[in-house]
């Protein structure tokens, strides 16, 4: 995503530009850039870092810290308070979202509980990145519009309770069912419902292609590698359970084939997802007390009549149409603040600036490299 090699011209007139660009309350740099303030403010990082060190050329390093002292304390707090959420958050996730087929929206958000009321939130515009500030409430209104949840969802009871890789194989059989689909359409024939464990397995395998319009390549991009590691074993353990749901059935099995089609209550699923208006994938990444890293994955798909979950947990799943009220109940408990530093994180330092110039300084410095005035 970082722009290619600019000719001589080009780099002058960049040279020229604000490194720190502010639009409302929002901050927008490279992520170079970003990387390079962290190390200027003294930001400590930690396992779930979005920043992690940079490299910057001194040049770079010099115009950051001059732009950065220069600008409104209010300003120059706020995005150090981000900066420093952004390298050693306690808690992470990454939201991407499409509308239709057209537009596609993908950001970071780190939490922490120095900032309890607040969550950081970085998005992805080229090769720059928007630092901004959102609240719980506000960010799962906003997700709630984009899945066209602020009406009455229907209460029918759909769904059933899974481990995670079937319900990473059962979006895996949806995806090959529209594939299928699509093809039968441009030859105007009616299209095949059935599926064999071989052709989910490679469509498994080829999930890490970069096309947001298809649920499982979508989800492969906030749980990058999951699809691709199942094996054969694992794809022949998922239908089992998938058949126990009563979400797929066996239809066709010779001695060199086996054969399977949906449910009738796989059929309202797969038309949820094939008829799909928007989609929003959260993964949410935090630090256990032992120090391992806990995952959780919800991807939710807005059909022309129902709200589907596809939920993945550690090692427990489920695929299901929710209502207002398991949207909510979701999006709270997924959206909420961490009450405390994960284990073995470190403790995130104040950062420090000059009393004369507003200069960053770097811990253990004792006078400004700007202007001289002693830091003590």
């Amino acid at each position: 995503m970082e722009p290619g090699t600019a000719s001589g011209g080009a780099q002058a007139a960049s040279a020229g530009r604000p490194r720190i660009g502010i639009d409302g309350e929002d901050y927008l740099l490279t992520e170079g850039d970003l990387r390079a303030l962290a190390d200027l403010i003294g930001a400590h990082s930690n396992a779930l870092s979005f920043l992690p060190a940079g490299n910057a050329a001194a040049e770079v390093k010099a115009r950051l810290a001059a732009e950065f002292g220069q600008m409104e304390e209010a300003h120059r707090q706020r995005l150090a308070i981000a900066i420093g959420v952004l390298r050693a958050p306690a808690k992470i996730a990454y939201l991407n979202h499409t509308i239709a087929d057209e537009t596609v929206s993908r950001g970071m958000l780190a939490w922490s509980p120095s900032v309890p009321d607040y969550i950081v939130a970085m998005a992805r515009t080229g090769s720059v990145r928007r630092v901004s500030y959102w609240t719980a409430a506000s960010l799962q209104g906003s997700i709630t519009r984009i899945l066209a949840a602020d009406v009455k969802l229907p209460d029918d009871g759909i769904g059933c309770k899974l481990p995670s890789t079937a319900v990473l194989t059962f979006v895996a059989i949806l995806d090959q069912l529209r594939a299928v689909r699509l093809y039968s359409m441009l030859n105007h024939a009616a299209p095949s419902t059935m599926f064999s464990p071989a052709e989910i397995q490679e469509r498994l395998a080829g999930a890490a292609v970069e096309d947001f319009r298809w649920p499982l390549n979508f989800t492969d991009k906030v749980l990058p590698g999951m699809a691709a590691a199942l094996t054969p074993d694992d794809v022949s353990k998922a239908f089992q359970d998938l058949i126990a749901a009563e979400l797929i059935e066996p239809v066709v099995e010779t001695e060199g084939s086996k054969r399977y089609d949906l449910t009738e209550e796989g059929r309202v699923i797969c038309d949820g997802v094939l008829h799909e208006v928007t989609k929003v994938a959260l993964s949410l990444c935090d630090q256990h007390p032992d120090g391992q890293l806990g995952h959780d994955l919800a991807l939710l798909i807005r059909g022309a009549f129902h709200l589907f979950l596809f939920m993945m947990s550690g090692q427990d799943g489920s695929v299901c149409a929710v209502n207002n009220a398991d949207l909510d109940d979701l999006l709270t408990r997924a959206l909420a603040s961490p009450t405390s530093a994960p284990a073995g994180a470190a403790q995130q330092p104040k950062p420090r600036f000059c009393g004369e110039c507003g200069q960053p300084a770097a811990p253990g410095i004792r006078f400004c490299g700007n202007c001289g005035a002693s830091l003590a």
